[in-house]
């Protein structure tokens, strides 16, 4: 696709010759980025299909756009999951951005022992909120056919389950001496990666990950902030695998 506007509409606003943006891309495009017809714009459903249109007006403030040509992209393998620990600040604000620009699949953020931030209910579903919004701004701005799915915080007990279910869980703590690069798997469609908070994982936590599948590995002698190792073994995955370098 060419070097148009970028802009995000769920697949239930795609019809067969034409696209509505969604109130707040059509807010951006004619208010922000004086975007009318016969401007040619692209657009994404988030889920790798990405369409060139004309743009033939608005009903009702919700930008119409003719589809000159569309396709579809297939979903990078492996699929990238990250496990977050909370954080304080806008700490895991950078890190969804981050991770989003590159094109990871998931992220979500979980509470431990020695998280130094908790949230209610309400703050959880706020943060979650923001946190979609952030990966929606990060496709758009990387161009990615694909939008980062992201939510509120998840308890350690859930945590936990997830673990158990994925097919390549790794877990980064300090204390552990095998490799990453040795615990990856050849062809997996999916990894998922946990990072602890700012206080790191105790050690009954790591042994409770390890318990339920997890390989727990280093990345190295250096121990890195909250925010940076995620994006550090996130990059270190895409490249091993093939997905980016």
């Amino acid at each position: 696709m060419g070097s148009e506007p970028w802009f995000i509409a769920p697949p239930d606003e795609w019809r067969t010759h034409d696209i509505t943006l969604p109130e707040d891309e059509s807010h951006h495009a004619m208010r922000v980025m004086r975007v009318s017809p016969p401007d040619v714009i692209t657009v994404t459903d988030g889920a790798g299909r990405v369409a060139r249109a004309a743009v033939k007006g608005d009903i009702e403030g919700r930008l119409v756009a003719e589809i000159l040509e569309q396709k579809t992209h297939r979903p990078p393998r492996p699929r990238v999951v990250v496990y977050q620990g909370a954080a304080k600040g806008h700490k895991v604000d950078d890190v969804v951005e981050r991770l989003a620009e590159l094109g990871i699949a998931e992220t979500w953020v979980y509470s431990s022992s020695r998280s130094v931030v908790s949230w209610d209910d309400d703050k959880a579903q706020k943060r979650g909120e923001r946190w979609r919004t952030i990966a929606r701004s990060a496709a758009k701005q990387s161009r990615s056919p694909f939008v980062m799915d992201t939510g509120a915080a998840l308890s350690w007990t859930e945590l936990v389950r997830r673990v158990a279910r994925e097919q390549l869980p790794i877990v980064l703590w300090e204390e552990a001496t095998l490799p990453l690069r040795t615990a990856l798997l050849k062809e997996p469609n999916r990894v998922a990666l946990v990072v602890g908070p700012e206080g790191g994982l105790a050690r009954e936590e790591a042994e409770e990950l390890a318990d339920a599948g997890a390989q727990l590995v280093s990345l190295g002698p250096r121990i890195l902030r909250t925010e940076n190792a995620p994006v550090v073994a996130a990059s270190a995955l895409l490249w091993h695998y093939g997905v980016i370098g």
